[in-house]
């Protein structure tokens, strides 16, 4: 897994900032190095400030290829402990000389000693150029392989070969979810792109010359609205590993199987060759059209 770096800082009017290189390709990058931070210091996610896209702020390869929040999440928690941690030490003395490691994060507040303080009180005791910490990647904080099982039922014309999705239902692990709404999300584009590659996506190929024959993308079919089926993602919460691990890819390949066995069982052609496509479907029926 690429390790990336991460900068936690807090300053003494209560600002909070997070500091990544890594850029959001709108996967929600922004939203969960936000409140992995909030969360270590007991803080909203509104309470957050995020830094990210440049190089200066860390080292960081390209966003993509599901690897984003395994990689980046761990450096994020790593700096977001080193920073409570480096908070705790200025304020143990206003709470009774308590350890660092026994003050705990929460509510706005921090607590030890049977004493309290406001996030604001806290900042207050910081020195002027508040703190700052900076997180490295931890392989014990994310993992790898997914799992996703998918079921698709559709509608197949005998007269035409037009095939019509009705339903999908895909359930899919992932470890620990930093965002359900943003997985859920993943989960449907998933089987968005799975409906778009068994159904109607076709890239012709030169075997020889290896050139795409395609004139344009006019011709490259992809699923709107009106083909979308009611759709449920499903999160595994019987996952119990404590460990981030990038999903976005691996919610692709299930649905693929699923649309392809639908198909055979609505209609008894078996198409091995995809996009399954009409001309395909009738093909494939005895004498041009399945009479069973």
């Amino acid at each position: 897994m690429s390790e990336r770096d991460a900068c936690a800082e807090a300053a003494r009017d209560g600002a909070v900032v997070v500091a990544v290189g890594t850029q959001d390709l709108g996967t929600g990058t922004r939203t969960y190095t936000r409140a992995i931070v909030a969360e270590e210091l007991g803080l909203q996610i509104k309470d957050v400030v995020e830094k990210i896209g440049n190089s200066k702020l860390g080292s960081a390869n390209p966003s993509g290829g599901s690897t984003t929040a395994a990689s980046l999440s761990p450096s994020v928690k790593d700096a977001a402990i080193k920073a409570r941690l480096a908070v705790a030490e200025k304020i143990a003395p206003l709470l009774g000389g308590v350890k660092p490691e026994e003050i705990k994060f929460a509510n706005g507040q921090a607590t030890g000693g049977g004493k309290s303080l406001t996030w604001r009180q806290v900042c207050a005791a910081l020195p002027s150029s508040g703190i700052t910490a900076h997180g490295e990647w931890r392989s014990d904080l994310q993992a790898r392989g997914v799992h996703g099982v998918s079921f698709a039922e559709v509608e197949v014309d005998l007269e035409t070969g037009h095939i019509r999705p009705i339903k999908m239902i895909q359930v899919q692990d992932g470890g620990l979810p930093l965002n359900r709404l943003t997985m859920e999300s993943q989960i449907n584009g998933g089987m968005i792109q799975a409906l778009g590659m068994a159904l109607w996506e076709e890239r012709v190929m030169d075997a020889q010359l290896g050139m795409q024959l395609n004139p344009g993308f006019g011709d490259y079919k992809l699923p709107g609205s009106l083909e979308m089926p009611e759709m449920v993602p499903i999160i595994d919460d019987d996952d119990k590993r404590e460990a981030v691990i990038g999903i976005a890819e691996a919610a692709i390949i299930p649905s693929l199987g699923a649309l392809a066995n639908a198909v055979f069982n609505a209609c008894g052609v078996r198409v091995r060759e995809l996009p399954i496509t009409p001309d395909k479907i009738l093909m494939g029926m005895p004498n041009g059209r399945n009479l069973a």
